[in-house]
């Protein structure tokens, strides 16, 4: 089975915002697993202008305080086969930051003055290291692979809010923070092009107390079922992959074993693939040793192409409203429903994202059943996560071509809209709820499997027994969102 869960994320239990509950609450209501990773300790962390350092120093100082507080919220909100807790804490480091995460909700608070420091102690327990925002600069809190303690990191994060760690170019670069780009020598791919094994995950390392917020990573898992026990195997095993926001399904497997596992040498190296997006595909390929091998794409799929009926995907996205120059900051509460009169509704993914924070508020999907959903959200343009103002939610239903799909809002005005799936096949929509400047709720063309569902096998030939190889998958959708697989390495013949 597939899991999306969220291990690296944060709140007002050390330095960021947001309360422990509502963390909790938040993650129960749209994730798999959770871990929360306060942070706890930086030995070497230099001082700033204006003292401003002490708000790590405060934060680190609050969470050791509380961290009992975090490991009783992870022991009540555990329910084997419908949400899974762990435990666990973040050390900084100019030599590269890591997450320390149990397989339970007992763990210990260990400390270290060095990288080599902090894994002797670590060994001690039965935790694991996570390193993250690996791509900065030696030095500047990017990992340095030479101090890398690869027995204690079966895993690795490629991608947070921060960006992307997998390499030094493409889509999702790293600019929020002011740690500078992705260097070549820290990017995940010189990692493995090194000769370093680890899985892949994305996960937030969010600081609103917002677990899984849309666009800044997931950590998504193929596990037998829901429990510590076999999530735990999973990571171990290295049975994961990173999404950076729309959980994309991706399956991939060479000579019959899954990503994360080692064969014996081959020759003749069989690759399935299997993908299932949340948008169109704009291509899916198999990479060895870094570079791409095959490529597959879908067909175009144009709004002159009519539906006929079966599976599809709908997304609903509302917000927008005053662009900055405007500052009118406000925030916009949204609540209403969507109903389906004649389509059958199999499943509802929130686009939550973290901004603004709001300790009160929730973005919630409720009352969901295969005839539709109620929702409340809020959305503003001020404090949203790349100044993206909107959230929403992505349909998978079953229907036909004139069965209808009504949205009724009840805020932040009274309307309603209402289109057969035909109609929205044809056309994406716009709707605003007041005069100019207001915020709008967008219908977005429908999407049937010929755009976002891809199958297919690969046979790749290497008679070149010497040296060991590594496959990887990357599949990247028309709106950018991406998923890397975890490695699958086939040794040399000798190894």
């Amino acid at each position: 089975m597939l899991y999306f869960g969220d291990l690296h994320t944060h709140n007002s239990i050390s330095y960021a915002h947001g309360s422990i509950e509502r963390g909790f609450e938040i993650a129960r209501e749209h994730l798999d697993f959770f871990c929360l990773t306060g942070q706890n300790e930086w030995p070497d962390m230099p001082t700033m202008p204006g003292d401003r350092h002490m708000i790590w120093v405060e934060g680190h100082e609050k969470h050791r305080e509380r961290w009992p507080e975090g490991c009783a919220a992870a022991r009540e909100a555990y329910q084997p086969g419908e949400f899974v807790t762990f435990t666990g804490f973040e050390w900084h480091s100019l030599d590269g930051d890591y997450t320390v995460v149990y397989p339970h909700d007992q763990g210990e608070l260990v400390y270290g003055d060095t990288i080599e420091q902090l894994a002797e102690r670590v060994r001690a327990t039965d935790a694991i290291m996570v390193p993250h925002h690996v791509a900065y600069a030696k030095g500047w809190r990017g990992v340095d692979w030479s101090r890398f303690p690869a027995d204690l990191c079966p895993i690795v994060e490629v991608y947070s809010e921060h960006g992307n760690c997998m390499d030094d170019r493409g889509l999702h670069p790293m600019i929020l923070h002011s740690l500078g780009g992705a260097v070549t020598k820290g990017t995940v791919s010189h990692a493995l092009a090194s000769g370093r094994r680890f899985g892949l995950i994305a996960s937030t390392d969010d600081h609103f107390g917002h677990p899984g917020a849309y666009r800044e990573g997931l950590a998504a898992i193929w596990a037998d079922e829901l429990t510590r026990e076999s999530i735990w195997e999973a990571i171990n095993a290295r049975r994961t992959y990173a999404v950076t926001g729309d959980r994309i399904e991706l399956e991939f497997h060479l000579n019959d074993r899954p990503m994360g596992a080692e064969l014996d040498f081959d020759s003749r190296r069989e690759i399935r693939v299997r993908v299932d997006a949340m948008d169109e595909i704009d291509k899916v390929e198999i990479l060895r040793n870094g570079r791409v091998i095959h490529r597959e794409s879908v067909p175009t799929v144009l709004p002159s192409d009519p539906f006929r009926g079966g599976r599809a995907k709908v997304c609903i996205r509302w917000g927008w409203g005053p662009w900055g120059q405007l500052t009118l900051d406000r925030v916009c509460d949204w609540q209403g429903s969507i109903r389906l009169d004649g389509p059958r509704l199999t499943r509802a993914t929130p686009m939550f994202q973290s901004g603004p924070f709001d300790e009160d508020r929730r973005d919630r999907l409720t009352g969901v059943t295969d005839a539709g959903l109620d929702f409340q959200s809020f959305t503003t343009r001020q404090g949203a996560y790349g100044e993206d103002a909107t959230k929403g939610v992505i349909l998978d239903i079953e229907g036909r071509p004139e069965d209808r799909l009504t949205m009724q809002f009840t805020q932040p005005s009274e309307f309603t809209v209402q289109r057969t799936l035909a109609e929205i096949m044809a056309a994406g929509s716009s709707h605003f709820v007041g005069e100019f400047t207001s915020e709008s709720v967008m219908v977005h063309r429908l999407l049937t499997p010929e755009s976002f569902a891809l199958g297919f096998t690969f046979t790749d030939e290497s008679a070149d027994a010497s040296a060991a190889d590594y496959y990887m998958v990357r599949v990247q959708q028309m709106n950018g969102q991406m998923a890397w697989s975890s490695p699958i390495w086939v040794n040399r013949r000798d190894a």
